[in-house]
């Protein structure tokens, strides 16, 4: 298990009793300029004011656990539009956006989410027609911006 899915193991509970949900936790950087990134969301948005609280709570418990060994700077954030979406509760939450699939052979296309289950997803494609794909052939899922 890597760090990130240690911290999320420790931390989601956490996080979700303070009333937010963890959405993603990046650690970055070269040494000494680490960046360590807890994603945040909660339906009513994030306001600076959610991420200070978080973030103190984060920097209390990362300092007694001692985890990191390295020095590293702490960062708590609101999803971006243009990260990835990693998880089926990532993509659950853009369920009316039209989403970029990226499969491991090269192929892209644009759909939106029509159905989840375990093994795959399954897309409304633009041309009226639908696409079932196994998760094991995506590579990255992003949202679209549309103008």
């Amino acid at each position: 298990m890597d760090l990130t899915d240690r911290l999320r193991e420790i931390f989601e509970a956490d996080i979700s009793e303070l009333g937010y949900e963890l959405v993603d936790i990046e650690y970055k950087g070269s040494k000494g300029n680490k960046i360590l990134t807890f994603f945040i969301f909660n339906e009513e948005g994030i306001t600076i004011d959610d991420c200070e609280k978080v973030s103190a709570f984060l920097d209390t418990r990362l300092d007694e656990l001692d985890l990191i060994k390295d020095s590293y700077y702490l960062e708590v954030s609101s999803q971006d539009l243009s990260r990835p979406l990693k998880t089926d509760r990532d993509i659950e939450r853009n369920i009316n956006e039209v989403l970029k699939v990226k499969m491991k052979d090269g192929e892209v296309f644009l759909g939106k989410v029509s159905d989840i289950n375990e093994d795959t997803y399954e897309f409304d494609l633009e041309d009226g027609t639908s696409r079932q794909v196994n998760k094991s052939d995506v590579k990255q899922i992003n949202i679209e911006i549309v103008f």
